[in-house]
């Protein structure tokens, strides 16, 4: 009998593995797959002697439909595994072998078994010293048994982890956090169990210990809406009171977008009060605001919401224009949602508004819409819903932008698009990015970039749009204008501005008044936005007081380090040393705090010890070679290969500026970058490294150095002729000192 274990366990677990995946992206019956897999690992026979082995096998097996077979693996080889464990080791090793034997019990469905593996788990979590570390397996415990229906295991669970945090002496000022989240998950419980009066009794209860809490107590607004949002359901009649409490709590300081981010999570608590008891109207009336798209959304689930508390209400007029909407928008949860409601109502004899066809014509040309039409011809289904959207009036300029959308994606038609686009043009809610883009392509393609540049500027409806269309404007305009029709790049650079300002319009009337459309609310588009414009001002426009103040507004609603970049870069160019280091020193911190993928000191080391110089802080440029040294001992050595000659020249440069005080240290240092500065093969290096021999007095060395400089110099070329002249005159310098330092005497 062959025995698969060790190396030949772990190739067959790899081939299992990726056939398995082929036959899921293949869409195979699922049950065929199962089936399959069970016959294939039935024929073999292993020893799994890791614990990882262990957790590949089972998995195996659960997907097989095995699950006996799995509970078999984790009572022998598991069992052995374990024990061979190291004891630092085995804990989270037992916790997740525990939660298997749930998984397979689930998967056997015997109801006491299932509850009997949840108490194990427990009893196991319980007993383990830093019990309170395995956050995930809490979790587990908690959603799973719930789901399962153990209701009095929930219960339980809830409780042994709350024993736990009032032991915890760290956990000391989060004591009414924690019982108040024990109560909530009582709430739950029996909501679920069907208990009604004993949820509102602890959802109260929650609510009682949060507003009861002691001046010691870290309670905040945040944990305020936290509750409501986790007690709408049973309490919807409390939410005012929460709401208020939460109101209270929000600091003086808190404005700008943090402040309207609350305001937005305050409204849709609200909306899902109303609508919980009833107040269908007033739901959707507090759902405009709610459905302001934020920064950690995972989607636009509101918007979906409001379609769904639309048609609740009979409002399909309403409904279908949001439909439309979010279909035009490729929403990401809600044109899906959508386009199936709209498949819905064209199936089910509902008076048809023109609106429901135009959402089900436009959802054929995005990926992830395009079912919609099953197996008839887009051609014909787009044609179809058209002259019924059409024949049922009012809805003109959104037919003749779905019209105009389609004549382009089928068939690049522009001429006949241009005109359809103008008239959707009139309505300001169909003027999102990919309509106004199009528009500005189609009146290029038939008009010329100068003419059609000319012509009125269409402004998007609100700044997201704006945002994505400077993008465009700047990364795919010339891609989509015909091979010979270019549009000059400092027009389409100043007409991507217009847009990036009328976004900012947009998002920075919203935060003052509070309304405004979806895209308007997103903090981290406007921060976006804000660094592209600032970039416009400070190279286009040589206006870095502009850029400096963008800078700064994005930083304010969402921080990156291409803003600290942007501060440090227009303090260059207001010739502000100071504020020139100050800004290094952020840009560099927040990086290292925050992750920068194209974080290159390299760029700007050099320019902080020349600021650090002028000031008079010599002593200082140490600080930055060293930084400079951490990065590069970081850099891996596939990826040395393309920073070397940065590298190279970043520090000749920072060795330059301390030579003048530090002369020593820097001859030193400089004596091992030498040999690479040949190789960087660039006129300015090859300077700086002259530059810093002359300043230390090793004048042949220097004026070989400025010689290899020449050797890298491009003819013709702007800046190769500036460091030509450059090296010439410093070479000459050279020379003069180098006659200076001979003794009168000495005729040689």
């Amino acid at each position: 009998m062959n025995i698969l274990s060790a190396s030949q366990l772990d190739a067959y677990l790899d081939q299992t593995e990726a056939a398995l995946e082929q036959q899921v992206e293949a869409e195979l019956d699922p049950e065929l797959i199962g089936a399959g897999l069970k016959t294939a690992l039935e024929s073999q026979h292993f020893h799994a002697d890791t614990m990882g082995g262990v957790r590949r096998l089972f998995r195996l097996w659960i997907r097989a439909r095995a699950p006996a077979a799995g509970l078999r693996l984790l009572d022998g080889d598991g069992r052995a595994a374990l024990a061979a464990l190291p004891g630092s080791e085995r804990p989270a090793w037992q916790v997740s072998a525990a939660i298997w034997r749930v998984e397979a019990r689930i998967a056997q469905g015997d109801r006491g078994a299932v509850q009997a593996a949840f108490e194990d788990v427990l009893a196991l979590l319980v007993s383990l010293p830093e019990s309170l570390a395995y956050d995930r397996a809490w979790e587990y415990l908690d959603e799973e048994s719930a789901a399962f229906g153990v209701h009095a295991v929930t219960r339980r669970c809830a409780e042994a982890r709350n024993a736990l945090q009032r032991a915890d002496p760290e956990r000391a000022a989060y004591r009414a956090w924690d019982d108040a989240q024990l109560a909530i998950r009582q709430s739950h419980s029996f909501a679920l169990e069907g208990d009604a009066t004993l949820a509102r009794q602890a959802g109260e209860r929650a609510i009682g210990i949060l507003a009861g809490a002691a001046p010691d107590q870290d309670i905040d607004h945040h944990d305020w809406l936290r509750a409501g949002n986790a007690l709408v359901q049973v309490l919807p009649d409390a939410v005012a009171g929460i709401v208020a409490q939460a109101r209270a709590r929000i600091p003086a300081a808190t404005v700008f977008f943090p402040r309207r981010n609350i305001d937005v999570r305050i409204a849709r608590l609200e909306a899902r009060a109303l609508h919980q008891q009833g107040a269908l109207d007033q739901a959707l009336a507090r759902l405009e605001l709610g459905r302001v798209t934020l920064l950690d959304d995972d989607g636009d689930h509101i918007g979906a919401l409001m379609l769904d508390w639309l048609l609740e209400a009979g409002r399909h007029d309403a409904a279908a224009r949001l439909a439309f909407e979010s279909v035009l928008y490729e929403r990401r949860i809600s044109a899906p949602h959508a386009a199936a409601a709209a498949q819905r109502v064209a199936g089910d004899g509902t008076p048809q508004q023109p609106y429901w066809h135009l959402a089900l014509a436009c959802a054929t040309m995005a990926d992830a819409t395009a079912g919609v039409r099953g197996d008839e011809d887009q051609a014909a289904y787009i044609g179809r819903h058209l002259a019924l959207a059409r024949a049922g009036g009012g809805a003109q300029p959104a037919a003749d932008a779905v019209e105009a959308l389609w004549l382009i994606a089928s068939a690049q038609d522009y001429p006949r698009a241009l005109p359809l686009l103008e008239s959707a043009a009139r309505d300001p809610a169909l003027l999102q990015s990919s309509v106004v883009f199009k528009l500005i392509v189609a009146r290029i393609r038939v008009h010329g970039a100068q003419a059609a540049l000319a012509m009125p500027f269409v402004p998007a409806s609100n700044g997201l749009s704006c945002y994505n269309i400077g993008v465009m404007l700047g990364s795919e305009l010339n891609d989509a204008l015909p091979e010979g029709l270019t549009v000059p790049q400092q027009q389409a650079k100043a007409l991507g501005a217009r847009y990036y300002q009328a976004g900012l319009a947009c998002f920075e009337a919203f935060v003052a008044s509070g309304q405004g459309h979806p895209g308007d609310g997103e903090a981290h588009v406007y921060s976006m936005l804000c660094n592209n414009l600032a970039i416009h001002y400070r190279y286009d426009k040589s206006d870095a007081a502009a850029a400096l103040a963008l800078h700064h507004k994005g930083i304010a609603a969402s921080p990156f380090s291409e803003h600290f970049e942007g501060v440090m870069r227009s303090h260059q160019k207001l010739g502000n040393d100071s504020a020139v280091v100050d800004s290094a020193e952020h840009l560099w911190h927040f990086s290292a705090d925050h992750g920068y993928s194209r974080h290159d000191p390299t760029d700007y080391v050099d320019d902080a010890a020349a600021a650090l110089h002028r000031l008079g802080r010599d002593t200082d440029i140490a600080i930055w070679l060293q930084r400079l040294d951490d990065w590069w001992a970081g850099v891996g050595q596939d990826e040395r290969a393309d920073n070397q000659n940065n590298y190279t020249r970043a520090l000749v440069s920072v060795l330059y500026y301390m030579a003048q005080t530090q002369p020593d240290d820097a001859m030193l240092r400089l004596e091992s970058v030498l040999p690479s500065v040949p190789g960087a093969g660039s006129p300015y290096t090859s300077r700086i490294a002259a530059d810093t021999l002359r300043s230390l007095g090793q004048f042949e060395r220097s004026q070989a150095m400025y010689r290899d400089g020449l050797r890298y110099i491009k003819s013709g070329d702007d800046w190769h002729e500036s460091q030509r002249t450059a090296i010439l005159q410093n070479l000459e310098e050279c020379k003069r000192l180098q006659r200076e330092a001979k003794p009168w005497w000495k005729l040689w």
